[in-house]
């Protein structure tokens, strides 16, 4: 069959996403090894999830070109219409999988920076939720119908619940979790003690995750847009929001980490912030983010301005030479010349 003119613009749209998302995950993996820290199971989880990323845009090209998606229905024959239900099955069980992985991998993101206590149980359990609930919609997709054959082959005699519902009740919670995770760190960030600027900007990186959030609620609408009397035609946008979402939402899990690649990168502001970069340092694996202490993260990237020091003699001025590279304290060294000399007036008054 032909290509059908949605099913092109899918392709089209979506390989942009994909593409966008191939290229941060592979600027991720190069700024861990750029600056030799060791890859953490949110890397790894990041990883897993451009693998499945990718075998959906591999499912969405079936499912244009021999599944009929976004050709009317009365269009195909009972052999399209079976591929394009099993393709739409297959497209299930690939995303239950894709959107928990990346929620955990955000979630792992935040424990690397933040190792307070009461933060890590909140954060354990929310990824032991998610997982519980990504491993029941999993199983509850196998179990949609009975035999599941009956999904795709209408001539099967079997039961199935209403899939869109299903999906819809898994949508909700997918949004819940992502105003959670969106809002996670902003109490750590905003406690931090740096300049309103850096922390404004520290937020911008997170607040991406917006767009994720107004993805999975679009997605919701979308699902009510679908009319049963000619699913493959009415099926576009919630075939084309179900790839957008996550490839948006592995681009902002993977951001953070990229912003490592660009040290020089500074927030305008106040005289006094603008020689500090605005970012923190996201590849160590432990921080307490004690601002005050040497050690903190965000320490590590203030730079101290250079500066020449001087020490005037009496015969002549000596310079010490600025060296560019030793960010450590200096020697200050302090000389007092005494010369005393006695007048006539006092020499004749011994004599």
């Amino acid at each position: 069959m032909s290509l059908p003119k949605r099913g092109g613009e899918m392709i089209a749209i979506v390989s942009v996403l994909v593409g966008l998302s191939l290229v941060a995950t592979m600027m991720r993996a190069w700024a861990r090894l750029k600056r030799r820290v060791p890859f953490g199971i949110d890397d790894y989880l990041c990883f897993v999830s451009m693998f499945l990323l990718l075998v959906m845009e591999v499912e969405l090209c079936l499912w244009v070109t021999i599944g009929g998606n976004g050709a009317h229905q009365s269009d195909l024959d009972l052999q399209t219409l079976m591929n394009f239900s099993k393709i739409f099955l297959a497209n299930q069980f690939t995303y239950f999988l894709l959107c928990p992985l990346i929620k955990i991998s955000i979630i792992f993101f935040y424990r690397r920076l933040f190792t307070m206590k009461p933060f890590h149980w909140v954060t354990m359990g929310l990824t032991v939720l998610i997982s519980l609930w990504g491993t029941a919609i999993f199983l509850a997709c196998a179990l949609q119908c009975r035999p599941l054959k009956a999904y795709w082959d209408k001539r099967v005699e079997g039961h199935c619940f209403d899939s869109t519902k299903f999906i819809i009740v898994n949508q909700a919670f997918n949004v819940l979790m992502d105003f959670v995770i969106l809002a996670l760190p902003i109490p750590m960030i905003w406690n931090l003690q740096r300049a309103w600027q850096d922390k404004l900007a520290l937020n911008g990186v997170f607040a991406l995750g917006i767009f994720v959030c107004f993805a999975s609620i679009y997605r919701i609408v979308v699902l009510f847009w679908m009319d049963p009397s000619d699913t493959t035609y009415t099926v576009y946008q919630a075939t084309l929001w179900t790839h957008i979402e996550p490839s948006i939402g592995l681009i902002c899990a993977c951001l953070p980490i990229i912003r490592g690649l660009f040290p020089k990168l500074k927030l305008a502001s106040a005289r006094r912030y603008t020689k500090n970069p605005y970012y923190i340092n996201t590849d160590i694996s432990t921080s307490h983010f004690a601002m005050s202490s040497p050690k903190s993260p965000a320490s590590d990237y203030y730079k101290m301005d250079e500066c020449m020091i001087s020490r005037a003699t009496s015969g002549s001025n000596e310079h010490i030479p600025s060296a560019n590279n030793y960010l450590g304290p200096r020697d200050i060294a302090v000389r007092t010349e005494i010369n005393i000399h006695q007048d006539s007036a006092s020499m004749k008054s011994h004599t």
